[in-house]
């Protein structure tokens, strides 16, 4: 519905578009989003469970507002303006496909345009309004990067140029001042590039920044001397039953619609929340003409401690104090009632709101027996802000969660200074986007971070920055009594029921993620069970969630307890990145990094004693595991992580059977020899997982789907034909076939396959559900488990091995079994054992769910490539590129060079994926020895093992029987003599 109020007037033309096939009216410059809201269009996309989202946050972070637009998928609604005669659909959860629409993969530069610029600042809130101004005035050269049309950011959001008022001017002196700020900056010559998208945040050396962009269709990459991340805050979730129906949305979300758009969902409508921002949106709401039904505020407002605190920030800012009360005498006036010490228990309906179930704040922060039902048919919730820090945690900023505001929450903030300096140099955090302050004190952030990040590119200036620190402290003083008036003891997790979707994008709901929560879970493990977090807003609304959910001790940890920060920031178009690049040879190999220890050392305790102790719980330790627990040996995993943790869960889920390319031939390590030995036992385990998809608690995904390496060429061809030979020879069913065959099965393949091999006996399997499955199987039959505590001393003494944790316990076993992966050369050497292991960390690529596109597993036969597509949709794009880890932290990192040419190869392949957005890039500790595993007992050191090997996550389950089988027989069914540690005798360490 229009929300224009009694000053502000329609300006532009009124235009017409369709949803779905329905005629609905906007006025040009509107965004799609606010158009289709004010028409009473709720309900946006499909989720993945069925059911439908909408309109959410209102500024391109959810995701939850995406429509098909003129037959263009995944297009946010609230970040695209609307225009006449679009036809405009609801986005299905999965993406579909247009196959002949694209034949044939994109022709792009070498190279995408390196831009570079003395200070780069991302984000034109006030923060980095202010920022620019100052480093511009300092002489510095700016580049200003928003990603939406006009600046402002959320606090200063401008009036769309659909509307004006009488006198021209903006509506409002908050209006005014961000029009001020802006106008200054179109003279002071600062390059502004907006609707630009920040997807990307590269320190691949310790001397330069990368940042990657999407502008107009085409990737750039900026490279900054200084840099100003001011990207402000995201509202945080508040999950309640009912929270992603259409019509609720974040109350900034509701703000936008009305000050931008002068738009609003049809009411009456609710606020609720903690904090000033709910009480301004429902009287701004009220002054244009909209129904509200009420304010929840959770705090107190009528309490003693309320009224000292509303004096103290009197004194330091009586004018926004002054604001504050105006907005409830509106809100008294037009008798809005404001329901002080409750929360929102429930929201109800089925596909839209129907009534808001309140219940009071108890003391203890819980929310009290259900006593008011409103009708109404939107609601927005404000419940506080959390930064969004994704940028400056990709460049190794520091981090600790500290107050959001004098609530219960904490959330992840910067570490900076006053000038938003920080421990990596160059880079500085202003505003929001480092932790919680208001507008008032991101001006003053922004201004001393942008005289500092000038003075860093070697500009100084006389400018006095005495002003802005004091005002920096007077809006301190004025934010913390601010929210000791709204101080409020709602605990962040006290509307959520078992049944309470915590994952918006995958529809997770709180008891799946509690029920995959053990005592030494993380994020990143629940991430990896539950898929919470693997949507399309990448985790933004419901990560902190789940930490708090999981957290044993209800308290939140370090940043190092949250998933890894991963490419891109945000879903970006393949076509935008893919870039060809040259095929690498060898593996990229790095120190194993090292791993936090999540126990503090103990006092001495007598040794647990043991039969086999396996070290390393992943996917060949948990199955070596289950196959001894099975016979009944007794057996302890021990791992410094957690199962699953590294490459085993987080390889592509890949089962080989036939050579990879770069196994066969000139490019592979030893001829090839080694990787060739290697292929009947793959075949065997794979079998074997076959097998397992049967035995095992829960569905693997596993499918045996078979797997087409294709041939782009006669020489390519011919290499195939001998590389099918060889494995024929060795009892791999691999056939030579051509075009047309390899049409039937991938009607999406470019017009440049000619042939290629098609292997029956290869599949795909999901990784993140194979190996807790195993864990489970085997603590089902006795193993014990003991994970977050790494191998700190491995003894050999009176026959027995003694291992010693880094906290301190103690390990008597009769046997020891070495799986732990890229860390295989560590324990060897703790042992007295050369294990010549490498770490060697590839990267993998996922895409948003889409319609089926490609059945079978597809690899190429001169380029680094494998590609599958999940069982729910995702594509999954790898082959062995290279990554790297990050600094300073050591986390494995996909390489800016490794996406661009990884993305060009599955686009060059099937055309069609350029229609597709990518959704994160990860990478993991690969472990590179020579193609083959190293299997079996070390002759001199009686009772160790090795079960370590390069293809792991195929071989996993005949590893863990081979080595059971030589523990509990003495010997194997199968010729182990090419993957013993002997083959390397008299080779060089390395």
């Amino acid at each position: 519905m229009d929300a224009l109020g009694s000053r502000i007037s329609k300006k532009a033309k009124e235009i017409t578009f369709t949803f779905e096939g329905e005629e609905v009216s906007a006025v040009e410059g509107q965004s799609l989003g606010a158009a289709l809201v004010g028409a009473g269009h709720l309900s946006h996309r499909e989720g993945r469970l069925g059911g439908a989202h909408g309109h959410y946050c209102g500024m391109g972070a959810c995701f939850e507002c995406l429509v098909s637009v003129d037959g263009h998928s995944g297009v946010r609604a609230c970040m695209t303006p609307v225009q006449q005669n679009q036809s405009v659909k609801r986005h299905p959860y999965k993406t579909p496909f247009d196959i002949e629409a694209q034949r044939q993969s994109a022709v792009r530069a070498a190279s995408p345009e390196v831009v570079t610029t003395d200070v780069l600042i991302i984000g034109g809130g006030p923060a980095g309004l202010q920022a620019a101004l100052s480093a511009r005035e300092a002489g510095a050269s700016v580049l200003l990067i928003d990603e939406r049309t006009s600046l402002g950011g959320q606090y200063f959001k401008q009036l769309s140029s659909a509307y004006s008022t009488q006198d021209g001017n903006a509506p409002d002196k908050q209006m005014q001042a961000g029009r001020a700020l802006i106008d200054e900056l179109e003279k002071a010559d600062v390059q502004q590039w907006r609707n630009t998208l920040v997807w990307g945040a590269f320190r691949e050396r310790s001397d330069q920044i990368q940042i990657g962009v999407e502008r107009n269709g085409q990737a750039l990459i900026v490279e900054p001397r200084s840099i100003v991340i001011s990207t402000g805050a995201t509202e945080r979730p508040y999950p309640v039953p009912g929270w992603t129906l259409p019509g609720v949305m974040t109350t900034g979300g509701l703000q936008t619609l009305l000050r931008s758009y002068r738009t609003a969902p049809p009411g009456p409508i609710l606020v609720a929340g903690n904090g000033p921002l709910n009480l301004q949106v429902a009287a701004e709401l009220v002054s244009a003409g909209v129904e509200v039904a009420g304010v929840v505020e959770s705090a107190k407002l009528t309490s003693l401690t309320a009224f000292t605190q509303t004096g103290q920030a009197t004194r330091h800012a009586p004018s926004l104090i002054g604001a504050g009360l105006g907005y409830l005498l509106i809100l008294k006036r037009a008798r809005v009632p404001i329901f002080d010490g409750y929360a929102i228990a429930e929201i109800k309906g089925e596909s839209a709101i129907e009534s808001v179930v309140l219940a009071s704040v108890t003391s203890a922060g819980e929310l009290g027996q259900p006593t008011r039902q409103l009708d109404v048919k939107a609601v927005g919730l404000g419940y506080g802000f959390q930064p969004q820090a994704e940028i400056s945690r990709l460049l190794g900023v520091e981090h600790h969660y500290a107050p959001a505001t004098t609530s219960a929450l904490k959330v992840l903030s910067a570490e900076r200074a006053a000038d938003g300096s920080c421990n990596v140099e160059g880079v500085f955090v202003a505003g929001e986007a480092g932790g919680f302050g208001g507008a008032q004190l991101a001006l003053a952030q922004g201004a001393l971070s942008g005289i500092a990040a000038a003075n860093h590119c070697g500009y100084h200036t006389n400018a006095p920055t005495s002003t802005w620190q004091a005002r920096q402290r007077k809006h301190r003083r004025f934010q913390k009594a601010l929210w000791g008036a709204f101080a409020s003891p709602l605990k962040p997790l006290a509307g959520v029921t078992n049944d309470t979707i915590v994952c918006r994008c995958e529809g997770i709901t709180a008891k799946e993620i509690l029920s995959g929560r053990d005592a030494c879970s993380d994020v990143a493990s629940i991430k990896r069970q539950t898929r919470a977090g693997m949507g399309r807003c990448q985790g933004r609304y419901c990560v902190s969630t789940v930490s708090m959910l999981i957290a044993t001790d209800k308290k939140l940890g370090s940043q190092f307890d949250l998933p890894a920060p991963q490419n891109p920031i945000k879903p970006v178009a393949i076509g935008a990145l893919a870039i060809e690049k040259g095929e690498w040879a060898g593996h990229r190999r790095v120190m194993p990094p090292v791993m936090p220890a999540r126990h503090q050392p103990t006092d001495s305790r007598p040794p647990i004693e043991v039969d086999v102790l396996v070290i390393g719980a992943g996917v060949a330790g948990s199955s070596t595991a289950m196959e001894l627990a099975k016979q009944g040996v007794e057996v302890v995993v021990l791992d410094r992580g957690l199962p699953n943790g590294q490459a085993s869960g987080a390889n592509a889920g890949s089962l080989h059977v036939q050579l990879l390319s770069f196994d066969f031939g000139a490019k592979a390590e030893r001829g090839g020899g080694p990787a060739a030995s290697t292929l009947p036992l793959q075949k065997a385990s794979a079998s074997l997982w076959e097998a397992l998809a049967c035995e095992l608690d829960s569905d693997i995904e596993f499918k045996r789907s078979g797997g087409i390496m294709v041939a782009e060429s006669d020489a390519q061809m011919r290499f195939l034909e001998r590389k099918a030979a060889l494995e024929r020879s060795l009892g791999i069913d691999t056939q030579i076939v051509g075009r047309g065959d390899i049409e039937r099965k991938l009607p999406a393949i470019t017009d440049a396959v000619v042939g290629g091999a098609w292997c029956s006996e290869e599949g795909k399997i999901n990784p993140l559900l194979a190996t807790p499955a195993l864990v489970r199987a085997a603590k089902q039959a006795g193993a014990r488990f003991f994970t977050g505590d790494g191998v700190h001393k491995v003894e050999h003494t009176n026959s027995k091995w003694l291992v010693t944790t880094s906290s301190g316990c103690c390990y008597r076993a009769n046997k020891v079994v070495n799986a732990a992966g890229a860390w295989a050369g560590e324990i060897g050497k703790l042992a007295g054992v050369h294990v010549p292991v490498h770490a060697a960390p590839l990267q993998m690529i996922v895409t948003e769910a889409a319609d089926p596109i490609v059945d079978v597993l597809l690899a190429h036969a001169d380029r680094h490539l494998t590609l599958k597509q999940a069982a729910n949709g995702n594509v999954i794009i790898g082959g062995g590129w290279p990554a790297g880890l990050s600094i300073p932290f050591g986390y494995q990192r996909p390489l800016l060079e490794s996406i661009e040419g990884n993305l060009w190869v599955a686009q060059h392949v099937l055309p069609a994926l350029n229609q597709l957005r990518v959704l994160r890039t990860w990478a993991a500790i690969n472990i590179n020895i020579d193609g083959a595993p190293i299997l079996g007992e070390v002759p001199h050191r009686p009772g160790f093992y090795n079960a370590v090997t390069s293809n792991g996550f195929t071989l996993g389950p005949l590893v863990g029987r081979i080595t059971a089988d030589l523990i509990t027989r003495g010997k194997s069914d199968w010729d182990l003599t090419p993957f013993s540690l002997n083959r390397f005798e008299g080779q060089p360490v390395t």
